[in-house]
């Protein structure tokens, strides 16, 4: 599954310790909005980064890819980014 995503910024990175485990975790997110095909903005929102992706997204456009998989904590089925390719915008070089 595929859709065009526009990364507006990065948030802060969460950190902090699990109650239940103790073990130290980060939660990284970017402020985002799905695009349509006309290139309008479809819904905004909150674009949660898996820990491969760290570091490599930046404010742009992407296309991304998206797998379903079982959240952990509340056993529902959601889509999960697993990939980001940048877009080039038209006329742009390089």
């Amino acid at each position: 599954m595929q859709s065009k995503i526009r990364v507006f910024k990065l948030d802060e990175v969460k950190r902090g310790t699990s109650k239940r485990t103790g073990n130290p975790y980060e939660i990284h997110t970017a402020q985002a909005a799905l695009i349509d095909e006309a290139g309008n903005i479809d819904t905004v929102g909150v674009l949660d980064i898996p820990p491969e992706l760290r570091g490599k997204v930046t404010p742009g456009d992407f296309t991304g890819t998206f797998a379903m998989k079982t959240n952990f904590q509340n056993g529902r089925i959601e889509s999960v980014l697993t990939g980001l390719t940048p877009i080039k915008a038209v006329g742009a070089r390089g």
